[in-house]
């Protein structure tokens, strides 16, 4: 899909919803629009044509990205140059994008335009773009193969007196020499009781005898984000380490076999949410405590949730990731993650890294 068949697509959106256009201020909306890589950007669409605005920094890049907008390089006050353009007429009606705009620049829109009807709008471009065509398909693919590749290379790293600093730091390093641009995220490496945290940060902590250790990263590729977690065991694992590690895998598999175009996030959810709240007699019932998981694309967290508040049925080229995890504080946790690519009829994990519990002293 070609830049001008997403603003197409947009302008659609907006006409169902009586609008006249659109005022785009959020930095990934305006790269999925016009190509834009930069870090000042705007973008005013109106039905017959629209214009992207941006400084002397970005005049150069601008006319090299940006090819179906015209280009105003105005200064920092993009909504001043619109009004000295004089591009919106009274009673217009032009959305902005809610989740986006500060009160100050809000103000700013009504204050310098009394006449026109400023509409909040949520999650339209987001919606649009939680679709990829295939060279967005592709972009995921090689920053998830990326991943693969790290997983793989970092294993033998992985062993008892490793510092999860040092293996976060190891995974950068390898992401941008096996040819990405960098980390999606920093890195979530979580060893022994830090693993019940589900966001922990790397810290000094090192690996030790029975850790379970939740290894959340991803590689940035062409503005694309690879999202996948492992969890491995260092040194020796008990049965508690075993019985844990197999339901969230059986959890994790029951996600992704039930998630398809039309079916819900909120399906895949309860599928997997079900899978650990019946096993062992419910008692890990309460310790899956965030969701199953979410949109990737130009973020790392996009459209669709993939939790029980979602009921909007999954389109064909969503790709979302599966993440279901038990968590026992004081002890440890597990997750596993793959992303996956919503098709008519199935769900097709990208990963290919193994699921396999490992076990490495």
């Amino acid at each position: 899909m070609s830049f001008q068949n997403r603003i197409n697509n947009l302008k659609t959106k907006l006409s169902n919803l009586g609008l006249d256009g659109m005022y785009v201020t959020n930095l990934t909306n305006v790269r999925y629009l016009t190509g834009f890589t930069g870090s000042a950007g705007s973008l005013l669409i109106l039905d017959n044509e629209q214009y992207f605005f941006s400084d002397g920094r970005y005049k150069e890049q601008s006319k090299e990205q940006i090819k179906n907008c015209q280009i105003q390089i105005v200064g920092s006050s993009h909504i001043n140059a619109i009004k000295k353009m004089n591009l919106l007429s009274d009673d217009v009606k032009i959305g902005f994008e809610s989740n986006h705009v500060s009160v100050s620049l809000y103000n700013n829109f009504t204050n310098l335009f009394p006449l026109v009807h400023w509409k909040e709008t949520a999650g339209i471009i987001e919606k649009i773009a939680a679709v990829k065509d295939m060279l967005e398909i592709d972009s995921l693919k090689t920053a998830i193969e990326i991943t693969d590749e790290v997983f793989k290379q970092i294993i033998p790293e992985l062993k008892i007196g490793a510092v999860e600093k040092d293996i976060s730091a190891k995974i950068s390093y390898l992401f941008k020499t096996n040819g990405a641009e960098g980390d999606s995220y920093e890195s979530i490496i979580g060893s022994g009781y830090l693993g019940a945290l589900p966001h922990a940060r790397p810290s000094d902590k090192a690996f030790e005898d029975g850790d379970f250790v939740v290894m959340d990263f991803g590689a940035l590729y062409n503005g694309y984000h690879a999202d996948m977690t492992r969890t491995v065991v260092i040194g020796s694992a008990t049965e508690r380490h075993k019985e844990i590690y197999d339901i969230v895998l059986r959890s994790q598999l029951q996600g992704i076999a039930i998630a398809k175009a039309g079916i819900t996030g909120a399906e895949v959810d309860n599928a997997c949410r079900t899978v650990i709240t019946e096993a062992a007699d419910g008692k890990y019932k309460d310790k899956f405590i965030h969701s199953t998981g979410h949109g990737i694309g130009l973020e790392v967290h996009t459209y669709p949730g993939i939790n029980k508040l979602n009921n909007e049925a999954l389109l064909e080229n969503y790709v979302i990731t599966i993440e279901p995890g038990i968590y026992i504080e004081g002890w440890g946790g597990v997750r596993i993650e793959d992303d996956c690519w919503i098709q008519k009829e199935t769900c097709k994990p990208l990963n290919t890294s193994t699921k396999e519990m490992l076990i490495l002293k």
